[in-house]
């Protein structure tokens, strides 16, 4: 089973496409342990930009870093700082967090080829965004958030965005960008 995944995700391009049809080869086998994990970073913001993000790797939270660590090691990846690499594959994972930043309720679920993907929630991941750009003066992290919300202002939770912009402290941010954008 698994290498007819491995064989089908080697004839795909490389793509955002790909990282996430990996993640879901990723997610059966550690599903099946009772580990669910969930997309983050920069992988999740090239997902609810269509692409319009690149990334070259894959970050994830997982609850079991050293059950990934072993099947990764087990299906021929190689450590290197902080990621682990196939060369074979193309493929780079990293594992930042165990816990989720955000609410594990809001968490999407996608089906790529029968194989089901977690994605930290569009008001999380722009929350992120939000943080680097505020905290770390990160333009081009507040240009992406900016771009996630114009994308996907009809399934936002504002609400909610609010309020976690308001814990984040990147309320006034929120606010000018969500003026800017029209909502």
């Amino acid at each position: 089973m698994l290498e007819s995944l491995i064989k089908r995700l080697k004839e795909m391009p490389d793509n955002w496409q790909r990282r996430l049809y990996f993640a879901g080869i990723l997610t059966k086998a550690l599903e099946s342990e009772g580990i669910r994990p969930i997309i983050v970073g920069g992988h999740a913001v090239e997902f609810y930009t269509l692409g319009g993000y690149a990334t070259r790797d894959i970050d994830i939270a997982v609850q079991d870093r050293e059950r990934l660590n072993g099947l990764l090691s087990s299906w021929g990846f190689k450590k290197e700082g902080r990621h682990w690499y196939s060369e074979e594959l193309d493929m780079a994972i990293e594992a930042p967090a165990s816990e989720l930043a955000g609410d594990a309720k809001r968490v999407t679920e996608v089906e790529v080829e029968g194989l089901t993907v977690y994605i930290i929630g569009i008001e999380d991941i722009i929350i992120d965004r939000l943080n680097a750009f505020v905290h770390w003066k990160s333009q081009r992290d507040g240009d992406w958030a900016e771009e996630m919300l114009a994308i996907h202002h009809k399934s936002i939770d504002l609400s909610y965005l609010n309020e976690r912009a308001e814990k984040e402290e990147t309320v006034r941010a929120l606010k000018d960008m969500l003026k800017r954008t029209g909502l």
